[in-house]
């Protein structure tokens, strides 16, 4: 029998007992036709009655109709408390408890002579009562962490190309449009185990085709591996050890997710779209591919970050086509100033049939709470001598916007190889949030590519403004 209908029935039990002496005497009344008569009550000769009263009037039952009423009344609230609330599964709770203990190692509850106070803890088997919404909301909440979770993130980036220096070429004056989709799958297969898998599909062209400049104008490019078509562009599994201050992941990685973060300069659909200004070339990863990551957080403000993928599509093995990072990070407060994120980083490469080193630094530094300033720095092999990169900039937000959720930001980026190609690249953007799910941002680039001919050193310019509207959902 559950506990909610042994309630019910002894509320009503209880209800009727009490009732019990009422309704016999309506009952008398009903069979008798009248109430019987009783011996009339002489008061104690020392007590005087009161003027203008006779024997003294014996208590009224309750009337019957009343009596069904507190009846009716009861079982209501029986009725709402059956539908309203339910006994949960018995759970164990940890509950601190106030002893004493004396010097010969007796416990008691209360405060004894010599005895001192301490704490320890009982556990204890409980009921909790809930109402059947929390239980709802129980259920709904543990199907969903089983269920698979679909995001989108869309975007549209119409981009114009005019030309400020150098000779006539293809681009100048032309008009470019890149729309990107994103689906996005997360399961929770375990606990602290989640699988993550990202769809993507491009359409349109970015001025790169025709500028043809050492980095991409256009971030999203990155991306593009076939027109109109879809490509997995992620999907790996990620679990937590020791207290979440371990993650693994395995699968088919983009090592840009784990390596050379930056909090103002590290995302082409929210920050800016230069892929200078989104991640530093000198890591000289092109593609994503199978791999594993594995970080290592104490929450003391330091990480350390390890990973390996593959990083040549046309490879036969993983052997030659291996690419390797390590990293560091530090979390600080340099000067009094906000949080700072300063990452140091190396890697491998062997996808050209002999190992390429490359290092690079990366830091986001809050000097008020409406500024950060960023920068990067990196060095890497090449076929001659060293490539050199290197980025600065600032982000300002709140106080010096337009609206309290919109960002702006201001950036420069300068790529020289070691063949003697340059390029310089400096780049403004707005963005405005519309709404939670929707935002416009507005960008002005203005690339300088030096470039090296049959006809001596030659130098080629493009102001490109454009527009990115994206929305995630």
């Amino acid at each position: 029998m559950s506990p909610k209908v042994c309630v019910s029935r002894t509320l009503i039990a209880l209800s009727l007992a009490l009732a019990w002496p009422s309704l016999s005497i309506a009952q008398q009344r009903g069979q008798g036709g009248q109430t019987p008569q009783s011996n009339p009550q002489t008061p104690p000769m020392q007590m005087p009655m009161p003027a203008g009263q006779t024997d003294p009037q014996p208590a009224q039952p309750a009337a019957p109709q009343t009596l069904e009423e507190r009846i009716k009344e009861l079982e209501q609230r029986v009725s709402e408390l059956e539908t309203t609330t339910v006994l949960s599964e018995p759970e164990t709770r940890v509950r601190r408890v106030e002893i004493w203990v004396d010097k010969d190692g007796n416990v008691y509850d209360h405060p004894m002579d010599g005895a001192r106070r301490t704490f320890t803890y009982q556990r204890e088997r409980v009921y909790r009562r809930q109402t059947i919404n929390e239980k709802i909301e129980e259920a709904l909440e543990e199907a969903e962490s089983r269920n698979v979770k679909v995001g989108v993130s869309a975007a549209i980036a119409p981009q114009f190309a005019i030309r400020t220096k150098g000779p006539a070429s293809a681009a100048d004056g032309h008009a470019f449009a890149l729309a990107s989709a994103d689906l996005y799958f997360t399961a929770g297969l375990a606990q602290n185990t989640v699988f993550f898998a990202d769809v993507v599909g491009l359409s349109g062209s970015a001025p790169d085709g025709e500028i043809g400049g050492l980095t991409l104008l256009n971030g999203y490019a990155a991306r593009l591996v076939r027109q109109n078509d879809l490509s997995l562009r992620e999907a790996w599994l990620m679990t937590d050890l020791f207290s979440k201050t371990l993650s693994i992941s395995v699968g088919r990685l983009d090592l840009t997710n784990y390596f050379d973060h930056n909090a103002v300069a590290n995302d082409e659909t929210s920050q800016f779209i230069s892929d200078a200004l989104v991640n530093n070339p000198m890591l000289g990863l092109s593609t994503n591919g199978a791999g594993a990551a594995v970080v290592f957080d104490p929450k003391i403000g330091l990480n350390f970050k390890i990973g390996a993928q593959q990083s040549n599509t046309d490879a036969t093995n993983l052997s030659d086509s291996m690419f390797s990072l390590a990293e560091v990070g530090y979390l600080a407060t340099p000067l009094s100033l906000g949080e700072g994120n300063y990452r140091f980083w190396y890697r491998v490469d062997n996808s050209s049939q002999r190992n390429r080193t490359g290092y690079g630094l990366s830091f986001d530094q809050r000097l008020l709470p409406t500024t950060t300033v960023f920068g990067r720095f990196g060095r890497a092999q090449a076929d001659q001598g060293r490539d050199l990169f290197y980025s600065a900039g600032l982000q300002f937000q709140r106080g010096l916007v337009f609206n309290p959720s919109d960002t702006w930001g201001i950036g420069y980026a300068q790529v020289q190889l070691g063949a003697g190609q340059r390029e310089h690249l400096k780049e403004g953007y707005y963005s405005f949030n519309l709404t939670e799910r929707l935002q416009l941002s507005l960008h002005l680039t203005h690339v300088l590519e030096t470039r090296l001919g049959e006809d001596g050193t030659g130098k080629l310019g493009y102001f490109v403004p454009g527009v990115r509207l994206n929305a995630n959902f």
